[in-house]
């Protein structure tokens, strides 16, 4: 009999299942919302669903998802040699996964006529903006959220961050700066440009609702169980601490302050071996702004 308790505690197992189902819900978004409206999504997606229409107004018909595999082939190089192994397994993962799904929906929608939304909402850009937004924000949401890779430009933001202690931010920016630039153009409505940023805008914030990936974490735990704490996650990760000696306001009791900076994606592992060392242990996580001093970065896998 499968021990399911077993499973769902299986990071490797939840990683990889997040990964699939923000993928599918993602890829479900772009096929779809946002061709459905002539919209755009960011990235490489973006850059494919770009260059399949342009391809598509000259008469020849390429499914986007030849163009995200192919884009994706020099950014797994890049992850591989550049971050790590089972970074890049874990994008290869999601790549895949992309490529399978995205021709599959558009298999469903052009051959099999299953085109969901284009009676309802086939007229209304502005819903169908906000509505992909939505999901293409939930769907990356879950992904980034347990700690796996999305593939694509999420490659070059570990590789800019622990190689060249670069922002991603603007490298991401201009990208899909010229994306909406772009698809309001081949278009020849700038009405699609401004739909595009709408989805942008609102897939940005639904994103960072969900989940952050790259921001850090102030990880606080009182217990008394200072030393086997220490020993535990000195043993286990590779960051330091700062211990504080404190006192229970309720119970007088003696006890220990540990304070840890963490990425974001981090905290659930912590989480689990504190109580693993002291099941009655308080723990709080609070966001933190920025950090300057030495600290290492570990990647999202």
């Amino acid at each position: 009999m499968l021990n399911f308790s077993r499973i769902i505690k299986n990071k490797d197992l939840r990683v990889t299942l997040a990964m699939i189902i923000g993928t599918l819900i993602y890829c479900f978004s772009v096929v779809f919302i946002l061709d459905l409206g002539e919209f755009y999504a960011g990235g490489v997606t973006g850059v494919s669903q770009l260059l399949s229409r342009i391809l598509q107004k000259l008469g020849v018909t390429v499914s986007k998802s030849i163009f995200i595999a192919l884009f994706n082939i020099p950014l797994f190089v890049i992850g591989f040699r550049g971050v790590s192994k089972k970074f890049a397994y874990l994008s290869l993962g999601s790549i895949l996964v992309q490529v399978i799904s995205v021709y599959g929906f558009e298999v469903m929608r052009d051959k099999a006529g299953l085109d969901l939304f284009a009676k309802s909402l086939g007229d209304e850009k502005i819903i169908l903006a906000i509505f992909g937004g939505l999901m293409c924000g939930i769907g990356s949401g879950i992904s980034l959220r347990s700690g796996a890779s999305t593939g694509g430009l999420d490659i070059i933001s570990q590789y800019l961050s622990f190689k060249k202690n670069m922002s991603f931010t603007s490298v991401s920016l201009t990208i899909d700066a010229i994306i909406i630039t772009l698809g309001g153009v081949v278009a020849g409505d700038v009405r699609i440009a401004v739909y595009t940023l709408i989805r942008l805008i609102i897939h940005i914030l639904v994103l960072d609702r969900i989940h952050t990936v790259y921001n850090f974490m102030k990880i606080q735990v009182v217990s008394p169980k200072k030393e086997e704490l220490r020993q535990e996650l000195l043993a286990r990760f590779n960051h330091g601490m700062t211990i504080y000696k404190a006192q229970g306001g309720y119970t007088g009791q003696d006890l220990y302050v540990i304070e840890i900076i963490v990425s974001s994606f981090e905290v659930a592992d912590y989480k689990t071996v504190i109580k693993k060392v002291d099941q009655k242990a308080f723990i709080s996580v609070a966001a933190v702004k920025e950090i300057d001093g030495n600290f290492n970065k570990n990647v999202i896998a």
